[in-house]
């Protein structure tokens, strides 16, 4: 094959031709050309705007987690305090007994409050009975400690056949009586 040489000044009015056609051709085609131009670079927005999503959202977990856990801990801190316990349950009973007297007082006809009566004698038995069993629970696991506690008296020895080596008295007495 065999190399066309082309002279400076035909390269430059080729390039002129060409470069309108390619000037009416962008000009024609521009919207699509923008859109593969930018393609590239939505996609990028886009998995760059995902990524900060999941940053964002991720944090928020976080600080969601953080949130709860110091909430529940204050919560378990407050149940657990022995000095709201007893006034809470305290509380309960003034108002069971607020309740009682309530229903005491309001005009009921008999078989209402024979109702209640029966619904009051359950719930009387039911706490007596769960009283009774956390008291003997509760007994059975606390361990008594003696102050004081009585030695015990060791049993008496045997004596066996034989005489011990040291123990001159008791063998003088036994040849005594043989």
């Amino acid at each position: 094959m065999m190399k066309r040489k082309y002279h400076q000044t035909d390269l430059i009015s080729m390039a002129e031709d060409q470069s309108e056609e390619f000037r009416k051709f962008i000009l024609d085609n521009r919207e699509i050309i923008e859109k593969i131009l930018n393609e590239g670079k939505e996609e990028e927005k886009k998995k760059s705007r995902k990524d900060e999503i999941k940053e964002n959202i991720g944090e928020r977990i976080g600080e969601t987690k953080d949130k709860a856990i110091s909430t529940s801990d204050a919560i378990l801190t407050v149940a657990t305090d022995s000095e709201v316990q007893k006034h809470f349950i305290t509380g309960c009973l003034e108002f069971l007994h607020f309740f009682e007297a309530v229903i005491k007082a309001a005009p009921l006809s008999p078989e209402v409050r024979e109702a209640v009566e029966k619904y009051q004698r359950a719930g009387d038995d039911t706490v007596r009975n769960i009283v009774s069993v956390g008291a003997q629970d509760r007994m059975a696991s606390i361990k008594i400690d003696d102050a004081d506690p009585v030695p015990k008296k060791a049993a008496p020895k045997k004596k066996s056949g034989s005489i011990p080596i040291n123990d001159l008295s008791d063998a003088s007495k036994k040849k005594k009586t043989e």
